[in-house]
C-alpha cells in the first residue's frame, strides 16, 4: 500500500493541510480557519451535493410510480426477480442508485486528512515539524513560520481530546451526535420495502453512534469540523426540503409521472 501515500499526499494532504495553514496566518486562529476551512469544503462539494439531491429525488419518484406498485404486487413472491425489474426501471428512466454514495464518501477522506493535519500542524517535537515541512509548499514560505499553531478556541484546547470531567468539553460530542442524527434524519429518505426503510434507519443510528463515539477519541478540532459540515449540511437540506425540517410530505414526482404518461400516449398510438 506504500504507492498510494505519493497520491494521497499530493492529491489530499498536501493541499489540504497548506490551505489550512494559509486561513490560519489570515485569520489568526485555528478554531476559525478549521470553520473557514470548512465551509470551503462545502462549496466546493456543492455540485456533487446538488448531484446526489436530484438522483434521491429520482429515485423516490419512480418508486412511488404506478409502474413499480405494480412490479410489487406481481413479484410480490419473487423479491430476485422484483430487484432485476426495478434495476431495469432505473436504467430506463436514466438513474443511477448509486448516484448519490459519493457525496457522503466526500467528509471521510477530508477528515483522515484533517486528524493528520490537527496533530502535524500542533506538534511542539522538532520531528513533527520536520515531516510537515515535507508537505509545505515551497512557494509559500510564510506557512512554515506558521507552525506549530495555538490550538486555543473559547477556552478549548482543539488538540486535545474531549475530558470527561469538564463538562464544557462534553459538550463537543453532544453537538457532534445531535448534527449527525439530524442530517442523517434529514437526507435517509424512505424505501419503498418496508423493511429496507428499517434496516436503513438502524445504519443510521448505528452510524450516528460511531460518529458520537469517535468524537470523543479524537481532538476536539476535528469534531469542530464535524459539527460545521453538519450544520451546513442541515441548512442545505432544510432548503432542499422546502422549509421543512424533516422533509415534506412524499408526493408523485414528475419523472414518475412523465413515465406514466409516456405509457399511455404509447397506448392511443397503438
Amino acid at each position: 500500500m506504500d504507492f498510494l501515500a505519493p497520491i494521497w499526499n499530493t492529491f489530499i494532504f498536501n493541499p489540504m493541510v497548506n490551505l489550512l495553514l494559509w486561513i490560519y496566518t489570515v485569520v489568526g486562529n485555528y478554531g476559525w480557519a478549521i470553520i473557514f476551512f470548512t465551509l470551503l469544503i462545502r462549496v466546493i462539494t456543492l455540485p456533487f451535493y446538488a448531484q446526489q439531491q436530484k438522483a434521491m429525488k429520482k429515485q423516490q419518484a419512480l418508486l412511488q410510480g404506478k409502474e413499480y406498485k405494480e412490479m410489487q404486487k406481481k413479484y410480490a413472491k419473487d423479491k430476485e426477480k422484483l430487484a432485476q425489474e426495478q434495476m431495469k426501471l432505473y436504467r430506463a428512466n436514466g438513474v443511477n442508485p448509486l448516484g448519490g454514495c459519493l457525496p457522503a464518501l466526500i467528509p471521510w477522506p477530508v477528515l483522515i486528512a484533517l486528524y493528520q493535519s490537527i496533530t502535524m500542524v500542533m506538534g511542539a517535537q522538532p520531528e513533527q515539524l520536520m515531516e510537515l515541512a515535507k508537505h509545505l509548499y515551497p512557494f509559500a514560505p510564510n506557512l512554515a513560520a506558521a507552525v506549530p499553531v495555538r490550538p486555543d478556541f473559547f477556552g478549548l484546547n482543539l488538540a486535545s481530546q474531549p475530558d470527561l470531567s469538564v463538562p464544557i468539553t462534553l459538550l463537543i460530542p453532544a453537538l457532534v451526535l445531535l448534527s449527525t442524527w439530524v442530517q442523517q434524519k434529514m437526507t435517509v429518505a424512505p424505501a419503498a420495502d418496508p423493511s429496507m426503510t428499517q434496516t436503513n434507519q438502524s445504519m443510521q443510528m448505528m452510524m450516528t453512534v460511531m460518529v458520537g463515539m469517535f468524537s470523543l477519541q479524537f481532538p476536539i478540532g476535528l469534531s469542530l469540523y464535524w459539527i460545521v459540515f453538519g450544520i451546513v449540511g442541515i441548512v442545505q437540506q432544510y432548503f432542499t426540503n422546502g422549509g421543512n425540517l424533516f422533509g415534506a410530505k412524499t408526493q408523485l414526482a414528475p419523472v414518475a409521472a412523465n413515465v406514466n404518461k409516456g405509457k399511455k400516449d404509447v397506448g392511443r398510438k397503438s
